[in-house]
């Protein structure tokens, strides 16, 4: 069950335009200094891809941020891949011990500082939008 979340206007003005753009309903939208993440339900990222290949780039040029568009899962490792696919994901270890789940991802060398992201942002809000839908206790980044 996802965590509370508050949508202030900005928010809602990014919703609004990715709906626009995309002609899908989004899930979830949540965002850091440099990134916007859109979660979008499963099975929908290939229409939205399909009728308008364009749409990260129209997107990034006006949120002015990075965009990452993700599909949701029901499946843990699935999601994971999804939200961390742009890093180029190696491997995915999940271990659950005592009701936690700890996740530690394996990146190439030169991919880790941007999925930890300046000040660990962006590894918090992956974070983040995995324990909304799943117990996740932590999430780690190593080559």
């Amino acid at each position: 069950m996802p965590n509370e979340i508050t949508i202030d206007n900005k928010l809602m003005g990014y919703i609004a335009l990715f709906e626009k753009v995309t002609h899908e309903s989004l899930r979830e939208c949540l965002e850091t200094e440099d990134i916007v993440l859109f979660i979008v339900n499963e099975k929908k990222i290939g229409n939205i891809f399909k009728y308008n290949p364009e749409v990260i780039t129209i997107l990034k040029e006006r949120i002015k941020k990075h965009i990452i568009m993700a599909e949701a899962s029901r499946d843990l490792l699935t999601m994971t891949r999804n939200i961390l696919f742009r890093y180029g994901i190696k491997e995915i270890h999940i271990n659950w011990k005592e009701g936690q789940t700890d996740i530690q991802v394996v990146v190439a060398q030169e991919e880790i500082g941007r999925v930890i992201g300046k000040e660990g942002r962006n590894i918090k809000l992956f974070k983040e939008v995995l324990a909304r839908y799943f117990p996740v206790h932590s999430l780690s980044v190593k080559q």
